[in-house]
Parts: structure tokens; sequence; C-alpha cells
């Protein structure tokens, strides 16, 4: 048995996060990983860009975040973060990483802090005095330990430390059907002319749902791509390989990016419906009909799309990707409301940005009416993240992080991606390290002590206006000068007036 002062459970965005901020706190902290390197979805799910920290041109999500993209360019692994000449679909900024830059800098932030990394080992119980989580207990290939905490942090994305505490908790949306939303197979390809396909892209827009170019605003590794674009479209491609039963696909369109490597597409273009990331044989299912889906696409995209001729299929996930599952409940549930309206919060510890993105639950199609189609809502504002969605109702010495704090399914649309679960795991971490130290249950934190704290780290809480306009200044004057060099066109502009003095497109 070894003892701690916070354990966090899960490495991933959030997890490894919210361990260096408890760490440099002063806390004894251990992370618990079930592979054999840290980042989650975003490494073991082989995802994309990381998504924006930003709410338009200010950025939202600081300190600790901010510091690990850092690290990942200072390896010549990023991009760092780049502003879409068109947010729809994609969100404000996108800050493309290699996989590999990702998981090296975040395990040297982790160890340099000071945590202890405990790698191929899951939770598979909880040590409980009372309604008091006292320790986790690990199965690994040594069999089952116990490790106690004063805190323990679930960052398992699944609410699992939670579940087995017998907190509370709502499935997906909730009601009769718990749908939640789909999974995905991510995938990259080699070989690609992707010259060839934004010049497709550039000359049949009527076949893309929506597309942007990508504007450095700070300069990055000479080696990497200096030119991005993202694309959702092919539709009619697609749809023929559909109606021909070529094609075995979750969805009626393509989503595909560049990556930090030359000639290497990455694809977000499968749909896994009904899948229970809370179940092993629901995963196992979704895991098969995932890889049917990328080597279908995969093959028919190597005959019939432009630029892929030559191309090779050269990565998938370790497992599909989740994006929703346990919601569980805490002292406030953060609702659609909350997040469309800007809604701030007396007790925020991290800040919310990114428009409501919920996909489709049942259908092939993208953005629509009906009560499962995806929806895309743009906020009115950012909105407070507050300490309470963290802490769950009953339990204690447990902390909430990542996408499943107190929210509902609305609400959780826009949080849950990387920057958001970032950014809460900064607060989480802290936050368990102020608790531990202090002597006293999460729920009992003193919330001025703990923002003080936050802000310590670099964390953003509250908007600073002169920093957001020397940020947008900087955004208008990236984009005016990429324009007139002729690295991206006004075609893809959604905000055309603000940099040619034209009006914008309706």
């Amino acid at each position: 048995m070894s003892r701690f002062d916070v354990i966090v459970v899960g490495g991933g965005p959030s997890g490894f996060i919210a361990a260096i901020a408890a760490a440099r706190q002063g806390a004894r902290t251990l992370v618990i990983e079930k592979y054999g390197f840290l980042g989650g979805m975003a490494t073991s799910a082989a995802l994309g860009p990381i998504s924006p920290f930003h709410f338009g041109d200010e950025q939202v999500i600081t300190g600790i975040p901010q510091e690990f993209v850092d690290r990942m360019m200072d390896l010549g692994g990023s991009t760092g973060h780049l502003r879409t000449t068109n947010p729809h679909g994609s969100g404000a900024y996108l800050c493309f990483y290699d996989r590999e830059a990702y998981k090296w800098a975040a395990l040297t932030l982790a160890l340099e802090a000071g945590v202890t990394p405990l790698f191929h080992s899951f939770a598979s119980g909880v040590e409980m005095d009372g309604d008091k989580v006292t320790g986790v207990r690990v199965t690994n290939k040594s069999g089952t330990q116990l490790y106690e905490a004063r805190v323990v942090v679930d960052a398992t994305g699944d609410g699992d430390v939670a579940s087995l505490a017998g907190a509370e908790f709502v499935m997906g949306r909730g009601g009769d059907d718990r749908a939640a939303q789909p999974s995905t197979m991510m995938f990259d390809m080699a070989g690609v002319d992707t010259e060839a396909v934004k010049s497709y892209m550039d000359k049949h827009p009527e076949d893309f749902e929506w597309a942007s170019e990508l504007v450095a605003v700070r300069p990055y590794a000479k080696h990497l791509p200096q030119r991005h674009f993202v694309g959702q479209g092919f539709k009619a491609l697609v749809r023929s390989g559909l109606d021909s039963g070529e094609l075995y696909l979750g969805r009626d369109s393509v989503l595909f990016l560049t990556t930090t490597h030359p000639g290497v597409l990455h694809f977000n273009s499968t749909r896994i419906k009904g899948v229970d990331g809370t179940d092993a044989e629901s995963l196992t299912q979704g895991e098969i009909d995932g890889r049917k889906q990328v080597m279908s696409l995969s093959s028919f995209l190597t005959k019939h799309m432009p630029g892929m001729r030559d191309a090779r299929l050269i990565a998938t996930g370790t497992q599909i990707g989740i994006r929703e599952s346990r919601h569980i409940l805490g002292e406030y549930i953060l609702t659609g409301e909350d997040v469309l309206h800007g809604v701030k919060q007396a007790d925020a510890v991290s800040r919310g940005y990114f428009p409501i993105d919920i996909h489709n639950l049942k259908g092939k199609e993208g953005y629509g009416d009906d009560p499962d189609a995806g929806k895309w809502t743009d906020l009115d504002d950012s909105y407070d993240i507050p300490y309470r969605a963290l802490v769950p109702k009953r339990v204690d010495g447990l902390i909430i992080a990542g996408r499943t704090i107190s929210a509902t399914h609305e609400a959780h649309g826009s949080f849950r991606t990387q920057g958001g679960v970032m950014g809460i795991g900064q607060a989480a971490g802290v936050a368990a390290a102020v608790a531990a130290l202090g002597g006293v249950e999460p729920r009992k934190v003193d919330v001025p002590r703990l923002q003080e704290a936050i802000v310590a780290t670099g964390g953003s809480i509250r908007r600073d206006p002169a920093r957001v306009a020397r940020e947008r200044q900087a955004a208008i004057d990236a984009v005016r000068r990429d324009l007139a060099a002729g690295k991206i066109s006004e075609q893809y502009l959604a905000d055309a007036g603000t940099f040619t003095g034209k009006a914008p497109r309706l």
C-alpha cells in the first residue's frame, strides 16, 4: 500500500494537466493510466488537432495547458494555435500536433513537476470510509494494489471512480434511451497529394458542408507544413458509394484535416452509433464496426477521391474515441442555457468557449433540425465552469475532471473538447492539492483562495479586455498578411469585411 496526497485516475488531457497542477502546489501526486503513455484520447484514439483554447480571438485557456503547447512547439512537434478563416465546424483556432511529441511533452512536464506515473493500470475499485473515498484499488500486471490518498481526482473520462464510489450520474442525454454522442475511429493516410485535394475543395464549394484555411498568428518550426486546411464534404462521392454498396460508412460526408506531416491527411470520418463507453461488450462491438468503416472508407478514397490515388492507411486509433458517457451529478449542473448565454459564476475555476457541438446521435447526416440530428450552436459569450460542477453530490474525497463533470448533454457538447477539459483539469488539480494539503474536504475548499491559486498557475477565470484587444489585432494582422501574400483566399473568409473592407458574404 502506498500513500499520496492526490491521486489522479486517468492520464488524458484533463488528467495529466490535473496531475501537474496538483504536484506544483506541493502535493505528492500519483497519476494512474491504463496505457504506457499520457494523452488519453488525444494519443490513444489518434485524434487530430487540439480544439481551440479561444473564444473568437480571445485565448481563455491559459496556464499549464499553454505551457504544454509551448513544450510541443519547442520539440518541433506542433504548429501552436492556428486561426481558422471559417470557424464553423471546427472552432476559431486549431493546434496541430505530432502524437509522439504530445506523449513526450506531457510526460516530461509531469516528471519535472514531481508527478509519479503508474502505467498499464486501471482503477478496479475504491476504498471508502462511509461516504468518503480514501483510496483506489488498482489492477495491473502486478495484481491488485491499494493506493491511498487524501483526495482522488476522477479524470477517467467516463466517471469510473465516481461510479465505483456510488456517485449519482446521468448517462448521455438521459431519458429512456440514454443516447450519447456517437463514437469515432480516427485514422491517417499518407502519400496524399494535398494540393489536389485542396484544388478540388476550392473549385467545388457546393460539395462541402464547410471548409476553412488556417493562419499562423505565431511562427512555428519551419520543417512542419506551413499551409493547412480543413474540410467536410465530398458529399456526392460518399452518396454514390453508399448507394452502390461499395462504401460502408456511418455518415454521409468526409471530414479531413492536414497534419504536422507532409502528404498526410487526418480523417475524422467514421460514425459509430449506440456505443456505451462504460460497457466492455459494447465497446468491443464498437471497435469492430469502427475498423470496418475505416477499412472500407480508406480503400474507397484511394479509388475515387482526388489526390488519393497513391495514398495508404498508416494509422488508426488504439481505441475508438468516446465523446460522451456518464455525467456525474454535482453540487451544480451546468446547463445548455448557461453555456449558450455565457453565464458567469461566482465560483468560476475555468472558462468555456467552444460552440455546442453535438454529432448526429442516430443518423448519417450532419447538422439539422431533427431532435436526433447534429447541432452546431454558436455561443453569445464565453461562460464560466463553476467549482460546484466538479464536486459530486454526497461523495467526499473526490473531485471530477474532464468531460464527465456535472452538466447536461447540451452543455457537455461545448466543454468536451481538448482545450475545455485541460482547463477543467488545471482547476481540479489545484483544488485537489488545496484540499489535501489543507486537510479539508473538496466541497469545503475556500473558493477565493482556490481561485487565487488557479490564477497563480496562469489560469484564466476572468476576461482581460486589454489582452483581448491585443489578441484580436494580432489575428487581424496575420490574416491580412496571408491574404496579401496569397497564402489564403477570400473564398473561405467567414468575416471578409473585417479583413478586406468589403461587406461580409451572406
